[in-house]
């Protein structure tokens, strides 16, 4: 095996957790690789010791999809630029770059992402590979803006993925780290963009009533559904109060509107809920880590109808919940395994406490969803199975093929991928 003294790439499994503390595990060996040669190496290593891989990014999903009992490869600090190209706004980075670095780094070359979530703590590639999104009926999941891959195979090889790979490369996009390691990655970026984003509250009745008139009126609407007046404390409003048409306070949407304006343009004058900045400041907020969630897409065009049961189990099952209910429309992609896979589709993100009686609302809330053919974010709780999988994603069967013919051993897999995907 390879030597801890004299290489340095594998050491002796170290504890890891994810941002939520509910997934942790010591592996056998742990590796920080910091170059295409080290994780090649690490994995004809782990070859011969018959052990399996998992790599991890800024550990932000929530799902058992980086435990292992093999080698845990830490891509952390594996996270530098490595091409720029101004003329084709095309960026090349290293796996475990930071959503929040990389936003950096694109606006000083003039660039933004065409579209980002809510967060940008997580390592880009894991973002890319759990079909991470952010809000827009006309803006596909990040997952869209890879164009570019370069991998460490199963069998220690290094090959390079593309958009002329067809198929394989649909597959590929969001493939939750099973088709290989992924030590670099090209993305489409476009041109620098501010943000200019209103907040503000209303009757829930009022949100739902405009709400395609908001979708089509705006490059990005999205809305938080507040089932109590304790809901909105539980998150950061910006500036800390904004405009509010409600009635009452409970029950309320909390709307955010977002629209790009080219960076040559001076801010406008803003109002109480206004804000004004490049896009990679807008889009991110602030989360503690205090929550348990599972995040669905339905099918776009039964959204309302899905909403008004999710509604309705909060107000009549669990009238004391108070995390906000989170909805985005995205608009569909052709990645199989993205929660908007040949169709578009509206998020539901639906969360509780750290405690144990939220895994029955959670489980309740996915009953509902599941009426509703509805697809998981793979960086979220989820309660899938094959029989569902199958029922779900008309790329499934492909995928698992796709998967068996670039790592027909496994090498990539845990029990909690192997039971859905193997």
């Amino acid at each position: 095996m390879l030597s801890v003294d004299k290489t340095g790439v594998l050491q002796p499994g170290k504890l890891w957790w994810n941002w939520f503390g509910e997934q942790y595990f010591v592996p056998r060996y742990t590796a920080r690789p910091t170059s295409e040669e080290e994780v090649c190496a690490i994995v004809r290593e782990a070859r011969k010791l018959g052990l399996p891989i998992r790599a991890s990014g800024a550990g932000h999903s929530n799902p058992a999809i980086v435990p292992t009992p093999g080698i845990h490869i830490d891509f952390d600090d594996f996270n530098q630029v490595v091409a720029v190209d101004r003329e084709k706004l095309q960026v090349t980075v290293r796996p475990g770059m930071r959503i929040s670095a990389l936003t950096k780094f694109l606006r000083e070359q003039g660039m933004s992402l065409n579209n980002q979530g809510d967060i940008d703590r997580q390592a880009i590639i894991g973002a890319l590979m759990t079909g991470t999104h952010g809000a827009g009926k006309k803006l596909p999941c990040l997952s869209a803006q890879l164009i570019g891959a370069r991998i460490v195979t199963a069998e220690g090889e290094l090959r390079d993925l593309s958009q002329a790979d067809g198929e394989l490369f649909k597959a590929f996009r969001t493939s939750i780290g099973m088709f290989g390691l992924v030590v670099s990655l090209t993305l489409q970026a476009v041109p620098s963009y501010n943000i200019y984003k209103r907040s503000w509250n209303t009757d829930t009745e009022d949100c739902l009533g405009h709400l395609h008139e908001l979708l089509d009126a705006n490059r990005t609407f999205w809305f938080f559904w507040l089932p109590r007046k304790e809901s909105a404390d539980l998150y950061e409003l910006p500036g800390g109060v904004v405009p509010s048409k409600a009635t009452r306070d409970f029950d309320i949407c909390h709307m955010r509107t977002y629209n790009a304006v080219p960076v040559a343009e001076p801010a406008p004058e803003l109002g109480p809920g206004e804000e004004f900045d490049h896009s990679s400041i807008i889009y991110p907020n602030d989360y503690i880590p205090n929550f348990r969630e599972i995040e669905y897409a339905v099918p776009f065009g039964r959204f309302e109808e899905c909403f008004a049961d999710v509604r309705h189990m909060f107000q009549t099952k669990y009238p004391d919940a108070v995390y906000p209910v989170e909805c985005r429309a995205v608009k569909g992609d052709d990645t199989y395994l993205s929660a908007y896979s040949e169709r578009d589709g509206y998020a539901l993100s639906i969360s509780g406490p750290l405690e144990e009686w939220t895994w029955g609302m959670l489980r309740d809330a996915d009953a509902i969803l599941d009426r509703y053919d509805a697809r998981p974010h793979w960086g979220k709780h989820h309660f899938m199975t094959p029989e569902r999988l199958e029922r779900i994603y008309p790329k499934y069967d492909a995928f698992k093929r796709l998967r068996r013919e670039m790592d027909p051993d496994g090498v990539f897999l845990n029990d909690h991928l192997r039971m859905l995907f193997a």
